[in-house]
């Protein structure tokens, strides 16, 4: 399993989170639903900070960025993430006792 998170620092010539968040239609999110291997995709706001994201939970290879629907949110900010980091996430079972 591996833990992708991704997001922006906004500034006062980037959207506002509001903004941002309006981008979320039904389509949208039924479209990422339906990625393979994504079990899930939590999109991520601080007004406090600005910051814009999401976080995604991958089971599998994540597929080619073609194969995936567009980054609608880098298309309205016009420019990629400013930080994306990736986890492999481990398990460890304990006996029990």
């Amino acid at each position: 399993m591996r833990i992708e998170l991704a997001w922006w620092d906004l500034d006062d010539n980037d959207p506002a989170p509001d903004e941002l968040k309006g981008c979320l239609t039904d389509e949208v999110l039924k479209e990422w639903e339906l990625v393979p291997n994504m079990i899930t995709k939590l999109w991520l706001v601080s007004e406090d900070t600005p910051r814009w994201g999401a976080l995604m939970i991958w089971c599998g290879d994540k597929p080619n960025l073609s194969d995936m629907p567009p980054n609608i949110s880098a298309e309205i900010i016009n420019r990629p993430p400013d930080h994306r980091i990736a986890f492999d996430v481990c398990f460890e079972s304990k006996p029990a006792g």
